[in-house]
């Protein structure tokens, strides 16, 4: 190892904070006090958006450790083991269960270095080593987690480090940010033209707009695109294409480009998992879970209604209540929500908002795909750079490339 690199024990560089081993009581209205859950961390990114929010007592009594400030690290120490994300904004977020805080150092390390560092390898695989350490599920415990090693250049050459692997992240972030506003565009379109404006007071069905699990003949054992629950997101339109994969057909819902696919069991539709189909070639089919419900316009309606649609707390709301079976399996009855209750729609104005909205549509798969390209160009410089296997000329221009 270079002079300029040395190995810190973790406790070395950073203070760890245990999250309280209690549920916090939510409230179901909105609040500036948001709690993060393990299922809000995933590949290095805090998801925001899905959060639950608590009242300002319940905040300051689940804060009493330590509150969350910008810069600070989140690790999970199980269900899942060893997500990482860190706090870029002065929100007022505080921990759920199994989850810890870590506050970089800053004579040692800086924040941004350790976050990056523990999504590289190195500490990964000290993470994975713990697999199966629990009695019910894997778990990091701390003693363990405060002796783990990590390499630390000098400040000079983390701020080169970061500087090249955040230039990528940034850009990652403005995409995603413009998605989400092209997606709020078209659901402001949405609720303004379907919701507020209806000029009649005359009633259709959800049966009338859509076509409900259209058939698509396709033979056995031929390799598809899949798309399984874990892919389908909750805070985005798209389903990225690292999460999906080939396999054999044997059974599942099929769909093709702009359909639709819905969760239909819990908690799966509680969370909010949808999808808009826009990763397949032209007459390309894929497949997914037999838990998906997939919608298709029909000469009433365009895809892009039917995403809003979807999406529409109302409509949600009423999919939740059409739910039976045993707790924990509950299911949307299909006859019941075709059911749902619709005005009758103006055909010139479902076909203008479908003009509008397509191009948003199509602009948020560009985004997407840019930042696929992104994320590969970030997740193949960062073990280089944090391990010192690649020279920062080399990193630069890599980046320069894509950015």
């Amino acid at each position: 190892m270079s002079i300029q690199w040395q190995e810190y024990t973790l406790d070395q560089v950073c203070s760890i904070t245990d999250c309280q081993h209690k549920t916090a009581p939510t409230v179901n209205y909105v609040t500036p006090y948001k709690m993060l859950r393990t299922s809000n961390i995933r590949n290095g990114e805090i998801d925001n958006k899905n959060v639950r929010f608590v009242t300002e007592e319940i905040y300051e009594e689940w804060s009493v450790r330590g509150k969350l400030e910008k810069d600070d690290v989140i690790l999970t120490r199980e269900a899942p083991m060893g997500e990482v994300g860190i706090i870029k904004s002065n929100e007022k977020f505080f921990l759920g269960q199994r989850m810890l805080q870590l506050k970089a150092n800053k004579s040692i390390i800086l924040p941004d270095f350790l976050y990056y560092s523990l999504l590289a390898p190195y500490l990964q695989n000290q993470i994975r080593m713990h697999e199966g350490t629990g009695s019910v599920v894997s778990n990091i415990r701390i003693p363990d987690l405060k002796k783990f090693k990590i390499k630390v250049p000098t400040i000079k050459i983390q701020e080169r480090i970061t500087n090249i692997l955040s230039d990528l992240d940034k850009k990652i972030f403005i995409n995603d940010s413009m998605n989400q506003t092209l997606e709020d565009m078209s659901m402001t379109l949405y609720r303004h033209w379907f919701n507020e404006l209806v000029e009649t007071d005359q009633t259709k069905k959800l049966k009338d707009y859509i076509v409900l699990n259209p058939s698509i003949t396709v033979k056995k054992g031929t390799v598809f695109k899949f798309v399984d629950m874990k892919a389908l997101p909750t805070n985005q339109m798209s389903v990225s294409d690292e999460d999906i994969i080939r396999k054999e057909y044997k059974s599942g819902t099929k769909f093709i480009n702009e359909d639709v696919l819905l969760a239909r069991i819990t908690p799966c539709l509680e969370n909010g998992k949808s999808a808009y189909v826009d990763f397949l070639n032209e007459g390309e089919v894929a497949f997914g879970s037999t838990e998906f419900l997939v919608f298709r316009s029909n000469e009433h309606s365009c895809p892009q209604f039917l995403y809003c649609l979807v999406k529409d707390p109302k409509f949600h709301e009423f999919a939740k209540q059409s739910m039976v079976g045993t707790s924990g399996r509950q299911r949307i009855q299909n006859s019941v929500l075709l059911e749902y209750e619709m005005p009758d729609l103006d055909l010139d104005k479902m076909r203008r908002f479908q003009e509008i909205t397509n191009n948003w549509f199509y602009q948020v798969r560009i985004n997407t795909i840019e930042n696929q390209t992104l994320r590969r160009t970030r997740d193949y410089l960062l073990p280089r750079l944090i391990s010192g296997e690649i020279e920062f000329k080399e990193a630069e221009k890599q980046v320069e490339e894509v950015l």
